[in-house]
C-alpha cells in the first residue's frame, strides 16, 4: 500500500512516541499483523481488493487452514458468532476483504450491539475504498462505544478525509476533544471514576491535536493547523511531535526557514528512536 507524506507521517508520530503499533488492531485481543491501516489516505489505492500481504508460504497456509475450520462450523451453523468472527478476521489476514465485508455484515446482525463488529467493518470497507460504507461503519461503532474510542476516532477520521470530507473530520475531532477535556474536568472535580469510560481516559490527547491539524491542512485551513500546533507545543513543550507536525506543515507551503527551526526543535526532544524520522523530514 503506497502512503503520502502526510499520511504515512502521522501514523510514525502515533506509532513512534505513544508506542501504539502501527498496525490496526482488528479484533480485542488479536489482530492482524500483515495490515497496515494508514491514517490518512490521498484516495483509491490502485489493485485489487484482495491484496498480497507478503505472508510466508506457511502462513498462507495456516490461515487457510484456520479458514477451512471456520467455513466447515459455518456449513453446519451459519450463524454462529464465534466462527462469523474467527473467518471474518482470517479472511482479512489473507486480504479478502471482499469476503470479510460479507461475513461482517451478517455478524452485525446477529451482534448489533457489539462495537468492536462495526469497528473491524469500517476498517475493511477502508481496505475496499468504500469510504461512505467505512465512515457509516464507524459512526454505528461510535454510537455503540460509552465513550471515546481512539481506535474509531482515527479511524473515522482517516475515513471521513479519504471520503473527501475534511469539514466534518474537523467537527467530529473538536467535539470529541472537547468531551476528552471535559472528562479530565470531571476528574478533577471528584466526580466518581464509574462515570467516565476507561477508554476515553486512555485517549491521548496529542494524538487528537495531531489528528485535528492534519484535518485542517487537508481542508485547506493551514493557519488553523499551525494554530493547533502551536497550542500543542505550547502545552507539551518537552514533546517532539507538535514540533515536527509544525515542521512539515510550514515546509510544505514554503516558509523553509521556520520549519528548520521547529526540526531542530523536534530532534532536540525526540526520544533516540525517532531522531532519524525526524532527519528524515527535514531532508525532504
Amino acid at each position: 500500500m503506497r502512503f503520502s507524506t502526510g499520511a504515512y507521517f502521522y501514523s510514525l508520530l502515533l506509532y513512534i512516541n505513544v508506542l501504539h503499533d502501527h498496525v490496526s488492531h482488528l479484533w480485542r485481543t488479536c489482530f492482524i499483523s500483515t495490515i497496515s491501516f494508514p491514517l490518512f489516505s490521498d484516495g483509491p489505492n490502485e489493485g485489487t481488493t484482495v491484496v498480497d500481504k507478503k505472508l510466508s508460504d506457511e502462513e498462507k497456509k495456516t490461515l487457510q487452514t484456520r479458514l477451512k475450520q471456520y467455513e466447515a462450523t459455518l456449513s453446519i451453523s451459519p450463524k454462529d458468532t464465534t466462527a462469523l468472527e474467527g473467518a471474518s478476521v482470517t479472511l482479512a489476514e489473507l486480504g479478502d476483504y471482499t469476503r470479510a465485508v460479507s461475513l461482517l455484515q451478517e455478524l452485525s446482525k446477529e451482534k448489533p450491539s457489539d462495537p468492536d463488529v462495526f469497528r473491524l467493518l469500517g476498517e475493511v470497507k477502508y481496505e475496499l475504498k468504500d469510504y461512505e460504507g467505512s465512515v457509516a461503519a464507524y459512526r454505528s461503532s461510535e454510537k455503540l462505544f460509552k465513550n471515546i474510542n481512539f481506535e474509531v476516532l482515527r479511524g473515522l477520521t482517516n475515513a471521513l478525509l479519504a471520503a473527501k470530507k475534511p469539514d466534518e473530520a474537523v467537527k467530529f475531532l473538536l467535539t470529541s476533544r472537547e468531551q476528552l477535556n471535559s472528562g479530565k474536568l470531571n476528574a478533577a472535580d471528584g466526580i466518581p471514576d464509574n462515570i467516565m469510560d476507561s477508554e476515553s481516559q486512555e485517549v491521548d490527547s496529542i494524538q487528537v491535536d495531531l489528528l485535528l491539524g492534519k484535518a485542517y491542512s487537508d481542508w485547506g485551513h493551514v493557519n488553523d493547523a499551525v494554530s493547533v500546533y502551536n497550542q500543542l507545543i505550547s502545552t507539551h513543550p518537552e514533546d517532539f511531535r507538535g514540533y515536527l507536525a509544525k515542521g512539515i506543515i510550514l515546509k510544505e507551503n514554503g516558509n523553509n526557514g521556520d520549519a528548520e527551526r521547529m526540526f531542530i526543535q523536534a530532534r532536540f526532544f525526540a526520544p533516540e528512536k525517532a531522531k532519524a524520522h525526524v532527519d528524515r523530514y527535514a531532508r525532504k
